[in-house]
């Protein structure tokens, strides 16, 4: 830090004998930039780019690295302005077009209304600037792995196959490394085995293991660590990167929890993110009996030390390898155990992190190689919600919505996945396909998570001989009335690659069956779980995807199996389990107390199981 300020004074000592307006002064303003980015003072180094600028406002370095930051304070129309303004300095400029892409894929979800000129979507132009970067710089394996992405989010697969052989092999050749190479969120999507899924949060959990060893020691003991006795309240602190927002499914979930809560646990939590004002966090807030941290403005170091003064004795991580982590924290935290829990769906490959809770179909025993954490099973979902208490909007024998208002027919078989497209494999599209094939009066119903996905998988559809017309596309519903147009789908189909969650339980609660081919890997399986917690297995469950094809002609051949079924989850759903919130929350608690008897018997963290007192 020492030489780094003594270059830094240099530097403006420089600028100063050169005077503001000295043409050459830009250089050392870029500079100063680079090194204040790089001490992640980004205030001043945004302020350093703009003098840049201001002095000489056509140098793409001083564009191509205020692009940056402002991508680091979510200002992508900002970024945009300047990534274009030095693509148009210097068309060969990789980090430029790459800082493009990027800037467009999420203006894509914060501007759904607008493209960028001469693209029919920001989607579409994501994936132009992605591929010039990869026509400049071939093996710029990130670059790819951006591009992958793009390419799923609008289900344009022209080279899928030799995309996922490459990141197959950039993960090998960084593991052989001992490197990480994927987000391990986006890593799903890729193709991974749950091996080679393991590896690369290994790789990643290693580094940041290993850069906060030498603070660690500095963050004070928890007291809770020696308190070796099992009969006291709990003290659990929750943690959530996105500040248990009410754009999160996570947020809604510990609502849910909080509610229901025993008195022999007592509740933290340590929000990450600035309030948005929203009930749901609100109403977390005051759920929280033992104290909340506002941990926007608190370095990871001071939060850990905060944990310790809380004598916290399980800390949870809701987030896990998703947006807003900040995984150091746990890699720092002395608490006694840490868990983590519906924020990342498989392992995080950590040895700070004791345990994951899951269910035991999501998580069954020949599948505990794929996991370093110790499991924590629910009998039924891991998955937690109040559908029962916040969306009856459903349970009305009004009709508020019709099928025909919707774009259906009376007749039509509704086939639904309203899952994020990117789940959308070719081969499971193709299953879809020759279903649809062989009962005419089926239609496919997804949502448009992408302005340019209709046009690729209409035209997807149109090359294994389906209408176009039959996939019918709507915008996501406004929440009160969600659920209520959802419930006319006939039946759900899930996506292999990648099942639905959170998802998965509204439909169920929507009475729409559904139906799911279980994988290997965590975010494969949720939907056993779903599936099982509301006591369909025989039905809903498939061995493969001719059996997912065979099953699903079947049903739509035999309406009437299509409707008993949604008339069973009308008349059961209040009495299912997955819709039991006092039951599953109590699970969840019997599994941290469990964890704790483990640990104050002074043993090594071990699995932990449940039993159904349900």
């Amino acid at each position: 830090m020492g030489d780094m300020q003594g270059a830094l004074d240099e530097l403006q000592a420089a600028a100063g004998v050169l005077g503001h307006r000295n043409p050459k002064v830009w250089e050392i303003y870029v500079k100063i930039g680079d090194l204040l980015k790089a001490a992640g003072d980004y205030t001043q180094a945004l302020r350093a780019y703009d003098a840049a600028l201001d002095v000489s406002p056509n140098q793409v370095s001083a564009f191509t690295q205020r692009g940056i930051l402002n991508q680091e304070f979510d200002a992508y129309e900002k970024a945009e302005k300047d990534f274009e303004s030095a693509v148009q300095l210097d068309p060969t400029n990789p980090q430029a077009w790459s800082g493009l892409g990027i800037a467009w894929m999420y203006l894509e979800h914060a501007l759904p209304d607008g493209k960028p000129k001469g693209y029919d979507s920001y989607d579409e132009g994501s994936i132009f600037a992605l591929r010039r970067v990869m026509s400049l710089q071939p093996k710029d394996m990130v670059t790819l792995s951006n591009l992958v992405m793009a390419e799923n989010r609008v289900c344009d697969w022209s080279y899928k196959k030799e995309h996922e052989k490459a990141m197959k092999q950039a993960l090998r050749e960084r593991a052989s490394r001992k490197e990480n190479f994927a987000p391990p969120f986006h890593a799903f999507e890729f193709g991974y085995s749950p091996k080679e899924l393991l590896v690369n949060s290994k790789y990643l959990s290693k580094r940041i293991s290993e850069s906060v060893q030498h603070r660690r020691k500095l963050v004070p003991p928890n007291p809770a660590a020696a308190n070796l006795t099992s009969s006291h309240k709990l003290r659990i602190g929750y943690v959530n990167g996105a500040g248990f927002r009410n754009s999160t499914t996570t947020a809604r979930c510990l609502q849910s929890m909080f509610k229901h809560h025993s008195k022999t646990v007592e509740i933290f939590c340590y929000a990450l993110s600035s309030d948005d004002g929203s009930r749901e966090r609100s109403s977390i807030q005051t759920s929280c009996d033992g104290g909340w941290v506002e941990g926007s403005r608190l370095t990871d170091d001071e939060l850990a030390a905060q944990v310790s003064k809380d004598e916290i004795h399980i800390l949870v991580d809701t987030t896990g390898y998703t947006m807003k982590q900040r995984t150091e924290i746990f890699a720092l935290s002395r608490a006694p155990i840490v868990l983590s829990f519906h924020g990342f769906p498989g392992t995080m490959a950590a040895k700070f992190v004791h345990y994951l809770s899951s269910d035991r179909l999501t998580s069954p025993p020949e599948y505990q190689s794929y996991y370093t954490e110790k499991l924590a099973l629910v009998p039924y979902s891991y998955l937690i919600n109040d559908h029962k208490q916040s969306r009856q909007e459903v349970t009305s024998t009004t009709e508020q919505i019709t099928r025909t208002e919707l774009g259906f027919n009376e007749d039509d078989i509704i086939l639904a996945s309203f899952n994020q497209l990117y789940k959308i494999e070719p081969k499971i599209f193709k299953v879809w396909m020759r279903i649809m094939r062989e009962v005419p009066s089926t239609k496919l119903w997804l949502l448009n998570f992408s302005k340019a996905a209709s046009k690729y998988l209409r035209k997807e559809a149109a090359a294994a001989g389906v209408a176009k017309d039959r996939l019918v596309f709507h915008s996501k519903f406004p929440k009160d009335i969600e659920l209520l147009a959802k419930s006319h789908a006939d039946l759900f189909l899930d996506t292999p690659l990648f099942n639905a969650h959170t998802t998965g339980g509204d439909v169920l609660w929507a009475a729409i069956p559904m139906l799911s081919l279980p994988g290997e890997n965590f975010a494969q399986r949720v939907a056993s779980g779903l599936i099982r917690s509301v006591r369909m297995i025989n039905m809903s469950l498939v061995r493969d995807l001719d059996d997912y094809a065979e099953v699903v002609i079947r049903m739509c051949r035999r309406r009437r199996v299509l409707h008993d079924l949604k008339q069973q989850l009308r008349q059961e759903r209040q009495r299912l389990p997955l819709f039991a919130t006092n039951l599953l929350t109590s699970h969840v608690e019997i599994s941290m107390k469990m964890m704790w008897e483990v640990h104050a018997s002074g043993t090594k963290p071990r699995h932990v199981v449940v039993a159904d007192s349900s």
